[in-house]
């Protein structure tokens, strides 16, 4: 496991530059870290909250492609239906302040909101921007503290219902571990994803190339094909999506995933993988998991 990110104020400019990007893009690195650790911190939060998705890749098992948004998942198992957005501000804004004051950074919760908003539907995200000023942006600040809305933000999206099939407990650069998911859970995942690409008319470019990087590293464990397999049913079956090897090769999922994917290049800081290439990788794979053949 490889993590990457500053830990502090001070080591912004060093950090961006040994990662070949922006200052500014790590001074937002820096704001993620900063809520990370809030939730790790929280008793409450640390208890509730599985992080996931593409940060979760970046920040603990395969530094390479940062999102502008901080994924979660309620653990539906403990007690996660009696949180509704009232109870997560309240949550998130004691936790915030906890470790903005040990890091120098001002946060607030500034929104949040349930889409779909009825609790009819069953899969549904409260959505969240947490707003923050580093220590030197002094207006900012006092934007933050009058609670005034302010663009400097980083969204969290929290999902309900969502089947996590397994975590860890991860130390990222703290004293208390963050619960993630691990690597077969996030791949599992992305995999589900790519599949879902015709039902949702979305386009997960940046999922192919996720999946196909860490099939790539070679420094790190044998991923376990034996739980992504059991994983991507579970997790396609709770979204009705059939899983099967020829649906990976299916013409509009492959279009959808070559939709956007060479511009992901310029969002890479240490690996990019040809579309070709990636396809090749995501179908040798699959092709080596018990899943249906059709």
């Amino acid at each position: 496991m490889v993590t990457d990110y500053p830990i502090s104020f001070g080591a912004i400019r060093e950090w961006a530059t040994t990662s070949n990007v922006s200052e500014a893009e790590g001074r937002v690195r820096f704001a993620q870290y900063g809520i990370l650790q809030a939730v790790a911190h929280s008793r409450e939060l640390s208890r509730l909250l599985v992080f996931k998705g593409g940060n979760a890749l970046d920040f603990v098992w395969q530094p390479n492609r940062s999102t502008t948004d901080l994924d979660f998942s309620i653990d539906m198992a403990l007690d996660g239906s009696d949180v509704d957005d009232l109870r997560l501000r309240e949550l998130f804004d004691g936790a915030l302040f906890r470790a903005g004051r040990s890091l120098n950074i001002a946060f607030r919760a500034q929104s949040i909101r349930r889409n779909p908003p009825s609790e009819r539907h069953t899969f549904a995200t409260y959505q969240m921007k947490i707003a923050y000023a580093l220590q030197d942006q002094l207006a900012v600040i006092q934007m933050i503290e009058r609670r005034q809305p302010t663009p400097h933000v980083v969204d969290l999206d929290i999902s309900l219902n969502d089947v996590v099939c397994e975590s860890s407990n991860v130390n990222i650069g703290g004293t208390h571990p963050l619960r993630t998911c691990t690597i077969e859970d996030i791949i599992a995942e992305k995999l589900r994803a790519l599949l879902q690409q015709p039902i949702r008319n979305r386009n997960r470019a940046q999922d192919l190339l996720d999946i196909a990087v860490c099939l790539r590293d070679a420094t790190r464990p044998i991923i376990d094909r034996t739980k992504v397999a059991v994983f991507l049913q579970q997790k396609s079956e709770a979204r009705f999506v059939p899983v099967s090897i020829a649906a990976f090769h299916r013409e509009e999922v492959l279009t959808r995933a070559r939709s956007g994917y060479d511009e992901l290049q310029h969002t890479t800081r240490v690996a990019f993988i040809s579309y070709d290439e990636a396809v090749s990788e995501l179908h040798q794979f699959v092709g080596s998991l018990s899943i249906p053949e059709e």
